[in-house]
């Protein structure tokens, strides 16, 4: 994961669990507001009924019966002269019940009974939890989809500036390296080197392009073993020089609609990832299966393997664990594959090394 990534989801994960505790505390005292308006509207129903009940039976105003209806009620019961003043709060409530007398009801103050034990109260807190969990995982995706356009956008508007300032200059040298003429073999193996990184410049250039605009495949039958060997011919003095040897073990043909400067690119990615993968030196091999209706081709090298996390996200845009990687190649092979109908597996080789399966639908020979 990138740093600026990292920052990101640590400022929207702080932001979002500020905005859950700020939601907790607020949904807390809209409940207790909601318990103290339930306890005095009973209350007062409470007390208009029993003074009702007084007036009705016209029973006498006596300390006698507030006692009887104190026990009874339990709450503090008083009769007292109409209008005599009262102190009034919400505990303390004053019902007229003649032109002589009022009757004035004073509870005791009544503890909140909110609960997590309480079934209404925990279901209020999970369902406000659950929902804040939707919203925020909802909004990061969003946020860390925009974050990434607006990188695809730069990046894309780099790659085309890069694009026009390079490929001309890039082909006046593959062109005047095609016409020399070598005078014996150390000339002969400049020139092929000289043309080889030309190669490794285009494909560079072209996969920034394809970064910048992804456009569809223009399929057409092809031979994928083919592909693949022609990928490596051009980088054998790459493979050599990292101390590589290639083992291609694809028997052709292998018929599939595809692309090929899309396929060549990316096994150009797979073959140039395996080589890195392997700073001292290995072996990269390659193999395939035919299964009904699909072709797998498998990318085998002896490196040390993807990590957990690379298994997991190793095909995202931006995640590398390089350094000084862009975390770019992986992302266009599974752009392509995908495109062709295809599929892109990262797997570990029990007995060491990393292996990359492509699959593509497969045509009759």
């Amino acid at each position: 994961m990138s740093a600026s990534s990292t920052r990101l989801r640590l400022t929207f994960g702080l932001g979002f669990l500020a905005f859950v505790v700020a939601g907790s505390l607020l949904l807390l005292a809209w409940l207790r507001q909601r318990e103290r308006e339930e306890s005095n509207r009973l209350f007062h129903a409470l007390a208009q009924a029993d003074a009702e009940f007084v007036r009705r039976m016209n029973l006498p105003r006596s300390e006698k019966l507030a006692g009887d209806l104190e026990q009874l009620l339990g709450m503090q019961i008083e009769f007292r002269e109409a209008g005599k003043g009262v102190a009034k709060d919400d505990d303390t409530l004053v019902v007229r019940l003649d032109d002589k007398n009022d009757m004035v009801f004073t509870r005791s103050s009544v503890p909140s009974q909110l609960s997590l034990r309480d079934p209404a109260t925990r279901n209020a807190f999970i369902t406000f939890w659950l929902v804040s969990g939707v919203v925020g995982w909802l909004l990061a995706r969003e946020r860390l989809k925009r974050a990434q356009s607006e990188r695809l956008a730069m990046l894309g508007r780099v790659a085309t500036s890069l694009a026009h300032d390079i490929k001309n200059p890039l082909a006046s040298i593959q062109l005047h390296a095609q016409l020399m003429t070598p005078n014996d073999g150390e000339d002969a193996k400049a020139l092929k080197m000289i043309e080889s990184e030309a190669e490794v410049i285009a494909g560079l250039v072209n996969q920034w392009l394809h970064l910048a605009n992804p456009l569809p495949p223009k399929l057409v039958e092809l031979d994928a073993a083919e592909c693949v060997a022609a990928v490596a011919r051009n980088l054998e003095a790459q493979a050599w020089h990292a101390g590589v040897e290639i083992e291609n073990g694809l028997i052709g043909p292998l018929w599939v609609m595809g692309d090929a400067q899309r396929l060549s690119q990316a096994f150009r990615n797979l073959l140039v990832n395996a080589f890195q993968a392997m700073p001292r030196g290995g072996k990269l091999q390659i193999s395939a299966e035919s299964h009904e209706n699909t072709v797998s081709l498998r990318f085998a090298d002896s490196g040390l393997g993807f990590s957990e996390p690379a298994l997991a996200r190793g095909t995202e845009l931006f995640f590398t664990e390089k350094e000084g990687g862009m975390g770019v190649g992986l992302n266009i092979v599974a752009t392509i594959v995908t495109a062709h109908g295809g599929r892109l597996e990262l797997q570990n080789d029990p007995k060491g090394g990393a292996v990359i399966l492509v699959s593509l639908p497969s045509l009759a020979a």
